[in-house]
């Protein structure tokens, strides 16, 4: 218990925290000749955005055609499970009914036990509850457990999933960045707070 209060006070805590993003200070090269150098790392990485921006719009019209697929094979995998739940779902049933049975019969029996040791003191029947009563505890414990109900498959969820596979993070900003120092200018980082700054 200690261990979980500690966990949610670190995750109040860190959740609250100051949020930051690196933000990158460009300084030009001293020489005004490397600015041809420059514009074309900018070209280079316009193209380099516009390909990233195609290629991620291709990627999202495609992942409907990739969900009608994966939507297929997940139905036909329902399809198995919910059988495969059905024929277990019929064992626990029958499973249940032996349980209930057995259960209701100790149970009779440890309430004549505990009865009659409570009235007469009756060594043999003291002795009979006992052994009855922790039968019914290991009884308790080994209950039939419902099988796991599977779960019909959602075209919107595999759909989102699909579309999560595309990114618009083509790496252009770092291809820009060594572009810029292989033209003499230097980029700097700067760790910037965003939220909940002191």
């Amino acid at each position: 218990m200690y261990r979980l209060w500690m966990v949610l006070v670190l995750f109040v805590l860190t959740g609250c925290g100051p949020r930051y993003v690196i933000q990158n200070q460009y300084i030009p090269p001293s020489s005004s000749t490397m600015n041809g150098c420059l514009n074309n790392c900018t070209v280079v990485r316009q193209n380099c955005q516009n390909t990233c921006q195609r290629n991620y719009q291709y990627c999202l019209d495609d992942a409907y055609g990739r969900a009608q697929v994966a939507q297929r094979e997940a139905l036909r995998d329902y399809d198995m499970a919910y059988a495969n739940y059905r024929m277990e779902f019929s064992r626990y049933q029958h499973d249940l009914r032996s349980w209930d049975k057995d259960y209701y019969d100790y149970s009779r029996d440890y309430n004549h036990f505990a009865l009659k040791c409570d009235r007469e003191k009756d060594a043999y029947a003291c002795k009979k509850r006992d052994e009855l009563k922790n039968y019914l505890k290991r009884l308790s414990r080994d209950k039939p457990r419902q099988p796991w109900v599977p779960v019909q498959p959602s075209f919107e969820q595999i759909l989102a999933n699909q579309q999560h596979l595309c990114s618009t993070d083509c790496g252009c900003d770092n291809g820009y960045d060594h572009c810029y120092v292989g033209c003499g200018g230097q980029v700097i980082p700067h760790k910037i707070c965003v939220e909940n700054c002191d």
